[in-house]
């Protein structure tokens, strides 16, 4: 029964996309500035969709512009951060995710940012175009573990970003996200409902912090909330 119930939530999914991919594409042409809007819209569909409740505990900074780690434990942890930033917005993300229907226009419209894991000198690129955009006043999105979780536990830390918050002055807001995993991890094709939690925890001030105090000071802040 499960394995029906998750074909049935894809192809509500996939309809759902399907219907609103001329939508997309007209406003990435026309109004550009409203892709944000959009794709909060989007990605707050395809959660109902996939019939996972929002939980949201916190409130995104009104003002000022940071450095978002989020801990990463499945696919739609692209879909649960738009949801709830504020303002302009971009982020560090997999070259393989570009390749997505909809979901790589989508991408290439916030001025995404590809990173190639396997390649030290693009994933250098990648980082100076990340603080580029920040001095344009973007919040940049990063995981810190690099990719995907397959055991439900925190992986080590990548230092890209904690070197970006460091050379660039800009507070790291962490988000922590819980549920995720149980729902739809890397190793499971199946989709299970259930209710997805993100934690919104201060802003952290990174003057006068070494990279290394900057890791494990999130690192702790994540444990300390249970990952």
């Amino acid at each position: 029964m499960k394995t029906l119930y998750s074909i049935g939530l894809y192809c509500v999914g996939t309809i759902f996309m399907l219907i609103l991919a001329p939508l997309m594409l007209l406003v990435t042409l026309v109004l550009p500035s409203k892709i944000y809007h959009f794709a909060q819209f989007i990605s707050i569909g395809l959660f109902k969709c996939f019939n996972i409740e929002r939980k949201i505990i916190g409130s995104f900074p009104s003002e000022g512009t940071y450095i978002i780690m989020h801990n990463h434990s499945s696919f739609l942890d692209l879909f649960f951060l738009p949801t709830i930033i504020k303002g302009k917005y971009t982020g560090i993300v997999a070259a393989k995710n570009f390749k997505i229907p909809l979901i790589g226009t989508i991408l290439k419209r916030v001025g995404a940012i590809p990173i190639h894991r396997f390649n030290h000198a693009k994933a250098m690129k990648a980082l100076q175009i990340a603080e580029s955009r920040i001095k344009q006043g973007y919040h940049i999105a990063i995981f810190p573990e690099g990719t995907r979780t397959t055991t439900g536990k925190l992986s080590q830390f990548k230092k890209g970003g904690f070197h970006m918050a460091s050379n660039t002055g800009t507070k790291i807001l962490p988000i922590i996200v819980k549920g995720l995993y149980e729902i739809k991890p890397k190793h499971r094709w199946q989709l299970y409902p259930g209710i997805a939690t993100m934690i919104i925890l201060k802003p952290i001030d990174v003057m006068n912090k070494s990279v290394d105090e900057l890791i494990n000071e999130v690192h702790d802040l994540y444990v300390q909330h249970g990952l």
